[in-house]
């Protein structure tokens, strides 16, 4: 017993002091080289460890910002491919209505944006970050944020815990491939 917690204390150790030293992603990485968005945000990232929030008011894309109505956000957008509504089910009571467009996605509750996604390197976020971007960019425009890998594709998250939104960047390799920003809808 002694044994198997000296092993542990030793191992936590070892993982706060790498940590602290190359960076959290160091430890999610699952072979070296395997996904090099990791490797060059370890490199660029080794100063500044803290994820830094995001304001609200920064969260948008192609013009349309969290909370803003269905309709503003189609005058800014123009008539979409498809509009769609549905009830938000139970869980959430209201109705949930889609706009698409190419390869744009707005979804609103109950009249009130809460969901903007894209691949489309047409639409820019607020900060003028699109797809096709490379990571450098983002993180001179956005600063640290946390991040997760998942396979190949690494995911940037900024977020505004105040009000419960975020902006999400996927990246593949150096690029952005997606740009989701969302708020909880409750």
């Amino acid at each position: 017993m002694v044994k198997l917690f000296a092993i542990t204390a030793i191992a936590g150790i070892t993982i706060n002091i790498a940590i602290s030293s190359l960076g959290f992603a160091a430890l999610v990485r699952p072979v070296a080289g395997m996904n090099q968005t990791v490797v060059a945000l370890e490199k660029m990232l080794n100063a500044t460890q803290k994820a830094v929030a995001i304001d609200y008011s920064r969260l948008g894309i192609g013009g349309v910002r969290l909370g803003m109505s269905v309709e503003e956000a189609k005058r800014k957008l123009g008539k979409p491919q498809r509009d769609e509504t549905k009830p938000g089910g139970k869980a959430i009571g209201g109705q949930i209505r889609t706009l698409t467009y190419s390869k744009l996605t707005v979804a609103a509750w109950d009249g009130k944006v809460y969901l903007i996604s894209t691949t489309n390197p047409k639409f820019v976020t607020l900060n003028s970050v699109k797809v096709g971007d490379k990571t450098q960019k983002v993180l001179k425009t956005y600063g640290y944020s946390s991040q997760s890998v998942q396979g190949e594709v690494t995911r940037l998250t900024y977020s505004n815990d105040q009000k419960a939104s975020n902006l999400s960047l996927e990246l593949k390799g150096d690029r952005v491939q997606k740009i989701i920003v969302s708020t909880q809808i409750n």
